[in-house]
């Protein structure tokens, strides 16, 4: 009997990995920026020069939301049909150029030319839209969630990722259910919900601290993926902080 409920723990906690959440996903423009850089033309050789905290919906909570993202050992990427190389330097204007934030940046997008996903890695070309996201979330569920190798991962960019019939899908289906989208584009959203990203999440207003705490509430799951986040980063008490 003891073994019995030895393998049943073992079983139970097999589920509970199943289902935590392994990854997050952002989109860029209109969703962590306020602003279309894209649309704006915006270079990365502009991107110093501007006011980038401006440009981001919401800095402080964002960089905030990273920090809880590290204490959970959760990966964090980016979805985004934009250009890579402004991608890459806004994110670095706003999480590694902070001072007293070095291990934020170690962590949060260290390895950029895997962490973020633009149509160049999918086939596309940047600053194109493509159909949706499907073949970008699933590269990025591929190798942060099922930590498969990059020569795996690239040769299956060609497949639709609806309809491709790889011995890994079925593991590839429950790996979907472990990240987190957020999108201002909802079509991109419902596309991702089809092909099985249940978080999907529809960010209209952006990423940012008021449509964190409307969502939060509005959509129970999260409140269950995330109760630190609301604890830590939405009171009244911690806000004076994320402000500083």
């Amino acid at each position: 009997m003891r073994t019995s409920s030895h393998h049943h723990d073992e079983n139970n906690d097999n589920d509970d990995d199943d289902e935590r959440i392994k990854l997050v996903v952002w989109d860029f423009d209109m969703t962590i920026l306020r602003i279309h850089s894209f649309a704006k033309r915006i270079s990365a050789l502009d991107v110093p020069r501007r006011d980038y905290e401006r440009d981001c919906a919401d800095a402080n909570f964002f960089r905030a939301f990273l920090r809880e993202m590290k204490q959970k050992s959760i990966k964090v990427a980016i979805a985004s049909f934009g250009k890579r190389e402004v991608i890459e330097t806004y994110l670095k204007c706003l999480v590694d150029g902070k001072k007293g934030d070095e291990d934020l940046a170690e962590y949060a997008f260290n390895e950029k030319k895997k962490s973020i996903v633009t149509p160049n890695d999918v086939g596309g070309t940047d600053g194109c839209s493509m159909k949706d996201k499907s073949r970008m979330l699933d590269a990025l569920t591929k190798r942060y969630v099922l930590s498969m190798n990059e020569e795996d991962i690239s040769s299956a960019q060609g497949e639709d990722p609806v309809e491709s019939s790889s011995a890994a899908s079925s593991l590839l289906g429950k790996a979907r259910k472990q990240v987190v989208f957020f999108d201002d584009d909802e079509d991109n959203v419902n596309a991702a919900k089809k092909l099985g990203y249940a978080y999907a999440v529809h960010t209209p207003n952006a990423f940012e601290r008021e449509s964190w705490r409307e969502l939060y509430w509005k959509i129970p799951k999260l409140r269950e993926l995330f109760p630190e986040v609301d604890e830590n980063l939405t009171h009244s008490k911690t806000r004076k902080v994320l402000q500083m």
